[in-house]
């Protein structure tokens, strides 16, 4: 992995300027100049991202058009219902082993010098010493994966208790993946610290916030008090980081399992039903538009939370996506949970406004047909900063800086395609709901959108805020003035 870039002088203008000063190249020094002008590490993440597309779309054709979501496939053993999890989670552990041959190709020709950095004591040939210590490790790492696997058997929300279907393609991957970290986590442990030494990935280390967790609970008491080793943001770090993961993993698992398998569906109807019907003429083009709609949408949102997955699960010096930071304060914390179950729905979140399908309720089809392009129009810029993060995706953390596609336009590119659509859809809606049912409907529509939009845009400052200790990111806002929209927002 490279060296982490030197640390440069905070710019003049910080990164909540709004993009007041259009002349950001005036407050560059040369040093800062010259280090922008130079490749990132991240200026390639995209291609890794690309390889995850490709391969999400190339699996859903195949086991979509062999119907393996329907009937379950030959080669699988288990009930049709977990054979049907099974076939997601073989398609995203390729999707996921591809990309992590292409970013660790990719990391290696961007600086093939510093890629393997030995261990002090590999070097030293303290070979005994360095297995020790990477048993430790890993028992720690094992013992931490316990707890965890402990504390979603056993909260309420994820319904494993009262075998709550909703969640249970996450029990299912969390099952395969003890499996594999028992199995072979050792040998990674093993060859990731003899030839990834990182001192400072060490500080942050998860399996060194667990042996301080258990000397704290060992040093209250009275006679094992001088085993206690005091925490520092490191430990926090590591932490939260830990928490992000903890929540977003389940998440994204049920919500690849529903959009894979709704794509394999969509293959399945294209080959079988779509294009037989068109070739004969007998296909009845008033569903075309609703149809369009809906692969378009399923093929977007499965590439966008496939590649998230990635993203969330994987974290490895390998490919370098460990997480710098994580978010520091509540409320960044809360303007994102708010986005996602369960948070969204507690309170009526998000519930007042026009939901994204309420279009296709009105009874002009040429508006609906125009409403629906621009949602997918919307939908394929809010998937577009998603490939551009390759492997390195994840909410509340700072995994590395992206400055190159949709990023080089404006900051927050999701957040301004998804609320773009939402506006351009919703709006629309509300004043047809008012005509309809009355303005009080149709005001408590447009309530809704203000509130969404304002959840994103205390997203976009949390996040800057949060970014901005890094020198890095700050020169990155010189340059990139504008959070949503170019020239104006």
């Amino acid at each position: 992995m490279p060296k982490r870039l030197r640390q440069l002088r905070k710019p003049k203008a910080t990164a909540n300027d709004g993009g007041k000063n259009s002349n950001a190249s005036n407050d560059f020094s040369s040093e800062e100049k010259e280090h922008y002008q130079k490749a990132w590490v991240t200026d390639g993440a995209w291609i890794t991202g690309l390889a995850g597309v490709f391969c999400i779309l190339v699996l859903a054709y195949i086991f979509g058009t062999s119907r393996y979501h329907l009937h379950g496939a030959p080669f699988l053993a288990g009930n049709l219902d977990e054979q049907k999890i099974d076939i997601v989670l073989i398609a995203i552990a390729i999707v996921a082993l591809v990309m992590i041959i292409v970013e660790i190709i990719r990391l290696w020709r961007f600086d093939p010098k510093s890629f393997i950095q030995l261990d002090p004591l590999v070097k030293e040939k303290q070979y005994l010493k360095f297995f020790l210590q990477t048993l430790k490790h890993y028992f720690l790492l094992l013992l931490l994966f316990a707890v965890c696997a402990l504390a979603y058997r056993s909260i309420n929300e994820y319904g494993y208790r009262p075998n709550n279907s909703y969640y249970s393609p996450w029990f299912r991957a969390l099952g395969y993946l003890w499996w594999i970290f028992v199995w072979g986590g050792l040998p990674y442990l093993l060859l990731t610290r003899a030839f990834k030494y990182n001192e400072q990935a060490d500080k942050k280390d998860l399996a060194l916030l667990v042996e301080k967790v258990i000397a704290f609970l060992l040093s209250r008491l009275p006679f094992l008090t001088h085993l206690y080793r005091p925490f520092d943001i490191n430990d926090k770090r590591a932490a939260l980081g830990l928490a992000v993961k903890f929540f977003f993993a389940p998440v994204m698992t049920v919500f690849l399992f529903d959009n894979f398998t709704s794509l394999q569906n969509n293959f399945d109807y294209i080959a079988s039903n779509l294009v037989p019907n068109l070739l004969a003429g007998t296909y009845d083009h008033n569903l075309l538009g609703g149809d369009l709609g809906n692969i378009c949408s399923t093929t977007i949102f499965t590439i966008d939370v496939g590649l998230a997955w990635c993203g969330y699960i994987i974290s490895s010096r390998w490919v370098d996506n460990q997480t710098v930071s994580a978010e520091p304060t509540w409320f960044g914390w809360l303007v994102c949970l708010m986005s996602y179950p369960p948070f969204r729905v507690m309170g009526g979140w998000f519930l007042t406004g026009p939901g994204e399908k309420l279009y296709l309720h009105i009874p002009n089809q040429e508006l609906v047909a125009l409403f629906g392009s621009l949602m997918m129009f919307s939908y394929f810029l809010y998937m577009l900063p998603t490939i551009w993060f390759g492997i390195r995706f994840s909410n509340l953390t700072h995994r590395g800086i992206i400055r190159k596609g949709p990023f080089a336009i404006v900051r927050h590119p999701a957040y301004a395609a998804k609320n773009i659509g939402w506006w351009c859809v919703g709006f629309p809606v509300a004043i047809y709901a008012g005509m309809l049912h009355g303005w009080g409907a149709g005001m408590l529509f447009i309530a809704g959108l203000v509130f969404q939009s304002c959840i994103y845009y205390a997203r976009a400052i949390t996040e800057e805020r949060h970014l901005s200790f890094d020198p890095d990111y700050r020169l990155y806002c010189q340059h990139v003035r504008y959070r949503f929209i170019p020239k104006l927002v």
